[in-house]
């Protein structure tokens, strides 16, 4: 191969600019966040038994017990499905429909996907202010944004196109995040606070290998047998079954959060 232009090079500083925000906000977090004291991994005190610490089979008896957790972690990876899909696979769906370029192809999918970020703290907001009508509103939330965003992106891909697509992958990617906020909070809420960080570690992995690592695969080898523009239309039935599977973790919500041992969490400093 021949040396490389300067033009050519031009994309691989990309990755180290975007890193850049990442620095200033793990440094921000590491001085300014406060954190919560660690908890004990024991039962609570009763009027008929002193505190006890829990053992392995306990712990994982109890993961194993939660339906509404183990729910929202399926729940979980059938979103990453699709937006992992998307994200990999926009800016060859832009370059095959509308015969753009590469670099205006990525553009234009980067300005779509990046609106995403918008439906996080939006849903969170919403889900706060229903919850205190209905106790059961994270998963319940989570689970009817899901499908909102999936009947979303199936219209994006299977009704509109050109400036019309365009603006309605839009909305689409807003709805896409809508579910966070509460299903992240639902995996904090049904476990011991002393499990935390081990259970939304779970929710990272089961996501990831069954979401993130599946979803570009998957349209991959739909795209070669039907064309890419069928593939990204079968993508939203992921976040169909996801939205489901939150709507069935909300049925087991309310007896989940009473079995948690109720235990006083006190912050840092």
């Amino acid at each position: 191969m021949g040396a490389s232009s300067p033009r050519s090079g031009e994309w691989k500083h990309a990755f180290g600019i975007v890193a850049i925000p990442g620095f200033i906000i793990g440094a921000l977090f590491f001085f300014f966040a406060r954190d919560y004291r660690t908890v004990k991994l024991e039962r609570a005190a009763t009027v008929n038994r002193a505190a006890q610490k829990m053992r392995m089979r306990e712990i994982v008896r109890d993961f194993l017990h939660t339906p509404s957790l183990l729910l929202t972690y399926v729940a979980f990876a059938g979103n990453t499905f699709l937006t992992s899909a998307y994200l990999i696979w926009l800016p060859s769906y832009f370059v095959r429909t509308e015969g753009l370029a590469a670099g205006p192809a990525g553009l234009k999918a980067s300005s779509i996907m990046l609106l995403a970020i918008i439906g996080a703290p939006l849903g969170g907001y919403i889900v706060d202010a229903w919850r205190k009508k209905r106790p059961a509103a994270r998963p319940l939330f989570a689970g009817l944004s899901t499908l909102l965003s999936a009947a979303i992106w199936l219209l994006a891909f299977g009704v509109f196109a050109g400036t019309a697509q365009y603006i309605v992958m839009m909305i689409a990617a807003v709805s896409t995040l809508l579910y966070l906020s509460g299903a992240s909070a639902v995996t904090q809420d049904v476990v011991h606070p002393g499990l935390w960080a081990i259970s939304y570690a779970i929710c990272v992995i089961v996501q990831n290998l069954l979401g993130s690592s599946t979803g570009p695969i998957a349209v991959g080898a739909l795209s070669d047998r039907f064309g890419l523009s069928a593939a990204m239309l079968v993508v939203p039935v992921a976040s169909i079954l996801a939205g489901v599977l939150f709507l069935l973790a909300a049925v087991f919500y309310r007896r989940d959060l009473d079995k948690v041992d109720k235990v006083v969490v006190e912050m840092e400093g």
